[in-house]
């Protein structure tokens, strides 16, 4: 199995690269992308791998850049394709309009566009500080 995990850096990406992990766990013919898509003129954050698979599978990295902000879901849908990815998996903070707070913009988009399985994850809540 070929796992595409889309990330940047934040929580719920970091989310998509642990479920992805998890997912394939000990498999040893399993093989873990883990994607990061940078809008144009966008910096690499220093996290942009975010969390490191933990599963026994192949893991590899790829950065790659849109030319805008709302291109990311197809960049994500093409290297998807390109790459012949059995599954999908992407983090959703979802905070903005109803539909993105039950899943993302960037997921939610990434649902209609992708000719492949997608997988949301949802990202943890934060700790109330004490």
């Amino acid at each position: 199995m070929k796992i595409l995990a889309a990330t940047d850096g934040s929580r719920a990406g970091n989310a998509a690269v642990r479920f992805a992990s998890n997912l394939l766990g000990n498999a040893r013919k399993g093989e873990l992308v883990v994607l990061t898509v940078l809008p144009d003129g966008a910096d690499l954050p220093d996290a942009a791998t975010g969390e490191k698979p933990r599963s026994g599978a192949a893991a590899r990295f790829r950065v790659v850049r849109a030319r805008h902000a709302d291109e990311v879901p197809e960049v994500i849908s093409r290297e998807a394709d390109r790459l012949r990815v059995d599954l999908i998996v992407v983090g959703s903070e979802g905070r903005e309009s109803l539909a993105d707070w039950v899943v993302g913009g960037t997921a939610l988009r990434l649902i209609y566009v992708a000719r492949r399985p997608v997988t949301v994850v949802r990202a943890p809540r934060k700790r109330a500080a004490r």
